[in-house]
């Protein structure tokens, strides 16, 4: 039951840190309002050539005011919530199994600071993550238990550029 006040308060707070930290501009009147692009997190998005400027990605917020995103980690699509206030990606530990990314049990140690008290994490790196066309290799991340949905962080946020809001979207710019 502790375990889930822990993953409970990391989320809580890792939402409560995602605001504050979005630069916010204005879109514009709905007059002026642009049209919308296709998005390049879809499947069905043609993705640049390797090394390639990407352009800028739109994720939309979903209908609970969060971005969720799939992203290719080594060849497996992983569901991720971009976290702002997040150090490091942090993953299920179903994701990590699935990624061949399993700790042993003795690699769990305190290291997460949430709203509710320290957490349990075992770090582990992630050899390559494709977002938008862009390769990142060698991604900080941990594993935590009882984590309900894989984070993006950080380690691989600030990678990729800058991230702002505008309006419903979360922008991502190299």
């Amino acid at each position: 039951m502790n375990r889930f006040f822990v993953i409970a308060g990391l989320v809580l707070a890792s939402s409560a840190l995602l605001a504050p930290r979005l630069k916010v501009e204005s879109e514009g009147s709905a007059h002026g309002a642009r049209p919308a692009k296709a998005s390049p997190w879809s499947k069905d998005a043609p993705l640049p050539a390797r090394g390639a400027d990407a352009g800028p990605v739109e994720i939309a917020r979903d209908g609970q005011g969060q971005f969720h995103l799939e992203v290719d980690v080594g060849g497996e699509p992983v569901r991720f919530l971009v976290d702002t206030g997040a150090d490091v990606v942090a993953l299920t530990e179903d994701d990590a199994d699935r990624l061949g990314l399993k700790p042993d049990p003795g690699a769990y140690r305190p290291m997460l600071q949430t709203a509710s008290g320290t957490g349990l994490a075992a770090p582990v790196e992630i050899e390559r993550l494709t977002i938008g066309g862009r390769d990142l290799t060698s991604i900080e991340a941990v594993v935590v238990p009882d984590l309900p949905v894989s984070l993006l962080g950080q380690s691989a946020l600030r990678r990729l550029g800058s991230v702002t809001l505008q309006g419903d979207r979360l922008i991502i710019t190299g």
